[in-house]
């Protein structure tokens, strides 16, 4: 088999209903994905809910070369180090269960170049609501997400692994290390996220327990710019059950034309 050039790397645990998405998505990329050519491996936490069956059956359709890799559920980040450690491709994209992976064929076009002088290449990203058909683009080139960056599998050799002393920001703390003059942005939508009150991502007590530890570690770190006034508003936004700072941000993004509405229907 020709060695892949990207590897897509799922993490999942529990989440049929978020796995089934971005399998589909990868789905809908497949014309373009085995062109690369592109391999799967998707990182299973113990899942006891139908993730893994629906994950080795999207291996047996043999639509591209899957891998599934159990692990017993020790959170995100050493799912994700065991994915780019069992990688084989050049190049790593993280679409963990519930992301979708949108077009595909600028990133492709991009890593077929060959850019030695690039280590990264970050797409737009959009955010989706919770069981909403649409969601909105961001389109500000300084926002970095883990869901919309390609970058090379190397990197880790020089990096290191993601920091598994942080529960909620090691993807950023990663990203902060890699040089800005290595990154190149391509413009157009990569990756769309969902965003819930519910996610760990946003959950007050893991928040402070990795602003706790990034002082020891990476104290120049800032991934939660007014980190109280950001811890107070989350703690608001559990309570409701709606991410209403995100979409009042983003509505605003919207009336200044740097956000642009996406139809998921």
């Amino acid at each position: 088999m020709t060695a892949p050039l990207l590897s897509i790397v799922t993490v999942v645990r529990n989440d049929l209903r978020g796995l089934t998405r971005t399998l589909r998505s990868i789905e809908a990329q497949l014309g373009v994905l085995r062109t690369l050519p592109t391999e799967l491996l998707i990182v299973d936490g113990a899942s006891d809910d139908g993730s893994r069956e629906v994950a080795e059956a999207f291996r047996d359709q043999r639509a591209l070369p899957v891998r599934v890799l159990g692990q017993p559920p020790q959170g995100v980040y050493p799912a994700m180090n065991l994915g780019w450690r069992q990688a084989r491709g050049a190049w790593l994209i993280y679409a963990n269960a519930g992301d979708l992976l949108a077009s595909v064929q600028p990133l492709a076009e991009a890593l077929q170049s060959n850019n030695r002088s690039i280590w990264a290449y970050q797409g737009r990203s959009a955010m989706q609501p919770p069981g909403m058909a649409w969601a909105i683009e961001v389109g500000s080139e300084a926002v970095h997400c883990h869901q919309a960056l390609a970058y090379r599998r190397e990197l880790h050799e020089r990096l290191g692994p993601y920091d598994e002393r942080l529960k909620v920001c090691a993807d950023t703390a990663f990203m902060g290390r890699i040089p800005r003059q290595q990154w190149q942005f391509l413009p157009a939508l990569l990756a769309i996220s969902t965003v819930s009150p519910s996610d760990l991502s946003r959950t007050p007590r893991a928040i402070r327990r990795d602003l706790r530890t990034l002082q020891a570690i990476q104290p120049n770190l800032r991934p939660w710019p007014r980190a109280r006034l950001s811890l107070a508003i989350l703690e608001i936004e559990r309570l409701l059950g709606i991410s209403w700072s995100v979409w009042i941000r983003s509505g605003l993004g919207l009336l200044r034309g740097s956000h642009k509405l996406v139809n998921l229907g």
